[in-house]
């Protein structure tokens, strides 16, 4: 096993038992985490612009932690304010560069809606808790390691080149069969209170939704010609870098949960 390898594989525990404690035990703790990582993702978002990274920083995670721990019929409210004065700040300059709006409102209500959405989950679904939350990172995360190893192995169907070069279509299927087969399991033998058609749905759309995250995470780094959002983990890269597919898995589930709650 290369040095490389092996430090991502230690990092990678490192940062598992960083995460543990707070995702099992809930409150301040929780509450901590969701800090750090709006912080850090904010400072990571802040760089890409390249000018005012301090002040950027400081209202990127000023309108993700206002909407953390906002009432939920404020969130659009925000937003909207949050997007009259990207532009202001754009005006301010002298022009309005476009990306210089869209994307850190993109990426700011992305992380917003997320961690409010983890908080939701593991608060105020009667199912919820941490084997709820545990339950989205398996979809995750072994869409993330089925496509991996999957890609090694059996890659050939280069599968969108211009984002990400290394993703295969072989690497894509496998890393879908993964996280979904094994969530279902999951969700069906320790979360049978979970009704089963949302089990199903989660269970399929989850690792769909992580490597739309993925990707989509990927598409903007190759637009500012990076390789990571940040350094933070060895190996590994920022936080972004880290949680780019959660994002998106939990703002996909907490979706599924209001409309099949209102179906049913």
């Amino acid at each position: 096993m290369s040095k490389k390898m092996m430090t991502k594989i230690i990092a990678a525990f490192a940062v598992i038992a960083i995460v543990i404690p707070p995702l099992y035990m809930g409150g301040t703790l929780l509450h901590l985490l969701m800090i750090f990582v709006a912080g850090v993702g904010s400072y990571e978002i802040a760089r890409l612009q390249k000018k005012d990274i301090v002040i950027n920083t400081l209202l990127y995670f000023g309108v993700v932690a206002l909407t953390y721990f906002a009432d939920d019929a404020l969130v659009p409210a925000v937003f909207g304010l949050w997007a009259v004065i990207l532009f202001v700040v754009e005006l301010i300059h002298g022009k309005v560069d476009t990306d210089s709006v869209t994307i850190p409102f993109i990426l700011t209500f992305i992380m917003a809606i997320a961690v409010k959405s983890l908080n939701s989950i593991y608060n105020t679904i009667l199912f919820g808790g941490w084997k709820l939350i545990l339950y989205i990172a398996l979809a995750c995360f072994l869409c993330d390691t089925g496509a991996y190893f999957f890609g090694v192995f059996t890659g050939k169907h280069k599968m969108i080149p211009e984002v990400s070069p290394n993703k295969t279509w072989e690497g894509s299927i496998g890393g879908f069969a993964t996280g979904c087969i094994i969530s279902l399991i999951y969700g069906c033998m320790v979360l049978p209170q979970m009704p089963m058609a949302l089990t199903i749905a989660a269970s399929v759309l989850l690792p769909i939704a992580a490597q739309v995250g993925d990707l989509s995470f990927s598409s903007i780094k190759r637009k500012y010609g990076i390789k990571d959002f940040g350094n933070l983990i060895p190996e590994h890269g920022g936080v972004l870098d880290r949680v780019d597919s959660l994002l998106f898995c939990l703002v996909v589930f907490y979706g599924l949960v209001q409309v099949i709650g209102a179906l049913l």
